[in-house]
């Protein structure tokens, strides 16, 4: 029997028997570092979209805030303005308020303003919600001005960060999610093959069933690349899923008697 490599699974979990029949008789393990390669190679479109954003908003919004804040001198806990007022940033094109920054005291807690950034003489406020808030009290920052030159030192730092972070972060929670799928419909690929009189371990299912996800998350990946809006997608993705969890086990049944040990089980 032919023996697949991953990178032909990726296409020929589409329509190839055979690969479904390899995968139970000759593949190793329960397919974890298949989907781990899978995923990365299917968040890659997001990652870049997500990066054009970003930069987008430190090139072109970013600059827009940074011009209007205020040089910021925190020492012994305290913090201050080179004038003792209000300074309010509004959200562009808009009148609502962004981040204040007050370190006169006009101004002491986010009650008073609607902008989910406050700044004030002792502690930095943030809205993350109607009913959370977090704040950082400033006696536990170290002394230092924050100008526009240390901000736009440290976001040219962290920008060459944040990028790898962001598609690790994509990769991992993809790969846990697909597993978990994976795991769950062996259960419903072993129940479907000892219908059909076929007998496996549970690690081969869970390996057959991360290779019948290939083609859902292939075309979930191109329907986003190309932007386009798939009604009642979770649902349809389900059923696909199914119809391939559905042909990869009908695929292993149709392995001949002699390719089966004493037990009726295939060997995994």
């Amino acid at each position: 029997m032919r023996k697949f490599t991953w990178w032909q699974a990726v296409w020929l979990s589409f329509f190839s028997r055979q690969l479904y029949q390899s995968v139970a008789r000759q593949w190793q393990g329960i397919g974890s570092l298949y989907l781990l390669i899978l995923s990365a190679l299917v968040v890659l479109p997001v990652t870049m979209e997500i990066r054009a954003d970003y930069l987008s908003f430190i090139e072109n919004d970013l600059p827009l805030y940074l011009d209007e804040l205020p040089e910021l001198t925190i020492q012994d806990g305290t913090a201050s303005t080179p004038e003792d007022r209000p300074y309010i940033i509004n959200e562009k094109g808009t009148t609502d308020p962004f981040i204040v920054v007050d370190t006169s005291g006009q101004i002491t807690d986010l009650e008073q303003t609607s902008a989910p950034v406050l700044i004030t003489a002792d502690r930095l406020y943030i809205r993350k919600s109607d009913i959370e808030t977090r704040s950082f009290d400033f006696s536990t920052f170290t002394d230092m001005t924050i100008d526009r030159e240390l901000l736009d030192s440290f976001l040219s730092t962290t920008s060459k960060f944040v990028m790898p972070l962001t598609y690790v972060i994509l990769v991992l929670f993809a790969w846990s999610w697909r597993i978990t799928q994976a795991m769950l419909y062996a259960l419903l690929a072993g129940w479907l093959a000892k219908r059909q009189g076929l007998v496996m371990r549970y690690p081969s299912f869970v390996r057959i069933s991360s290779v019948a996800l290939t083609p859902a998350m292939i075309i979930d990946m191109l329907l986003g690349i190309l932007g386009l809006p798939l009604p009642f997608a979770s649902v349809l993705f389900v059923v696909l899923e199914v119809m391939y969890l559905r042909f990869a086990i009908q695929s292993v049944c149709q392995l001949p008697r002699d390719k089966r040990d004493d037990e009726g089980s295939i060997i995994a």
